[in-house]
């Protein structure tokens, strides 16, 4: 199975799923590789700077612990009911992946359905999963990767259960029910802020083609602030909500949090996932090459930010496999896996000196079969490896705690480089 992101639409063995992006592109012709195609996180509107804006994302403002002035109370929330009918989901992939443009671990579960893969594929409906308030929809309008004309709506909502925890969804292809009513037309590329009282298990969308093949899903908690990033203004500076991510089965009530969790691609635990992996003096973890503004990028949150991130981490559904992911690999973002397993990033140190890695395309398989998995429905105790064949080797020295010297050689072995040349890049964190 390879896990490859184009128009931000997760692939699983050739087949668009899921997602939070831009326009599709071809699809790369490496075995079990993560596509080098770019990705945008969420919806493609810029962050608003006031609660009164228009025309921008809100979920920045909403992320900054005050909610919206439709919420009440503060503390966590708790799921009800499942976003997806447990009956239609596929399967359920936690955040911590890195794929396309999502070069660092990606902040964001997704929720996939069977109807997008039946035949003729079948729109599936949306549910709030807790009560609380809507406290902001976003209609935003992409170009059809098939032939870049056409367009298709990619509409995301806001749910807060207080004023300090909310889940968000994206990559519906329209509101449905009483919030529809509510709301009446969204303009394209519009926000609107309802402050609709929902019930947990109220219809509030559809998902499905052209938007997706599922919804992606953000579990935002104010009071949880995240310990993995040496750096996080690196962060908050684009994303307020990156450094409070929450497990979403943490917070589902049973039997719906074991059900779910049956449905769930990763077996390690936190199940959810995990997105910081920084440890002060190591390797491990996220970079961003130095001058170009650490997460936000030179183009910030437009296409190609990602271009100077860098991330040396457990693979997002097999920890025991090291990925490389980055940000520019030949002029696009490529995920990798290390060949041979070693060294482990978490031990690699300034007194380590130069380590080469060589790096093999991402397979994703069964424990169980030891076959590649297909991706088009759950499969339990999948596993990540490096695919036969030396993609390319990597050099990296600590030359600080914070300091990372970096140099990549495509399709070459780690026997064939000696060592760093005019070519190697300085990262920082």
């Amino acid at each position: 199975m390879s896990r490859v992101v184009g128009s931000g639409l997760l692939l699983l063995a050739g087949i668009l799923i899921g997602g939070c992006g831009t326009a599709s592109l071809p699809v790369p012709s490496g075995p079990a590789q993560r596509s080098p195609q770019p990705t945008q996180i969420g919806n493609s509107l810029p962050p608003c700077t006031s609660s009164t804006a228009t025309g921008c994302d809100m979920s920045a403002i909403k992320g900054n612990g005050r909610g919206s002035s439709g919420c009440a109370g503060k503390g966590p929330g708790t799921l009800t009911a499942s976003p997806i009918a447990l009956s239609d989901i596929a399967f359920i992939q936690p955040m911590g992946l890195e794929a396309g443009g999502h070069v660092t671990p990606i902040d964001h579960g997704y929720i996939y359905t069977k109807g997008a893969v039946a035949t003729p594929p079948q729109q599936t409906a949306v549910f709030a999963p807790l009560a609380g308030n809507i406290s902001t929809v976003t209609r935003t309008v992409r170009l059809n990767g098939q032939n870049h004309a056409a367009t298709y709506d990619d509409d995301a909502v806001t749910i807060e259960a207080t004023c300090t925890f909310r889940v968000r969804f994206s990559n519906l292809v329209r509101f449905a029910g009483g919030l529809a009513d509510a709301i009446g037309e969204v303009p394209a590329n519009e926000t609107k802020n309802p402050n609709y009282a929902v019930k947990a298990g109220e219809l509030i969308g559809y998902t499905g083609l052209p938007t997706a093949y599922g919804i992606d899903v953000w579990v935002e908690d104010d009071d949880l602030t995240l310990t993995g990033f040496i750096n996080p203004a690196q962060y908050t500076a684009a994303e307020v909500w990156k450094t409070h991510m929450a497990d979403l089965f943490d917070h589902t009530q049973e039997p719906l949090r074991s059900q779910l969790l049956a449905l769930n691609e990763r077996d390690a635990a936190p199940r959810w996932g995990k997105i910081g992996y920084d440890i002060d003096g190591r390797l491990v973890g996220n970079w961003f090459r130095v001058g170009t503004g650490g997460y936000r990028g030179l183009n910030p949150m437009q296409e190609g930010y990602w271009d100077g991130h860098l991330a040396v981490v457990p693979d997002g559904n097999d920890p025991g496999q090291i990925d490389i992911s980055i940000g520019n690999y030949q002029g696009t973002a490529r995920q990798f896996a290390v060949i041979g397993n070693s060294p482990d990033p978490s031990t690699v140190a300034e007194s380590t000196g130069v380590v080469r890695y060589e790096l093999g395309y991402v397979e994703t398989y069964s424990a169980v079969t030891g076959q590649r998995w297909d991706g088009k429905a759950y499969a339990p105790h999948i596993r990540t490896r490096a695919a036969p064949g030396v993609i390319g080797t990597v050099l990296m020295q600590m030359t600080a705690t914070r300091s990372l010297k970096m140099e990549i050689f495509p399709g070459k072995s780690a026997s064939q480089v000696a060592g760093f040349d005019s070519n190697a890049v300085m990262f920082e964190r």
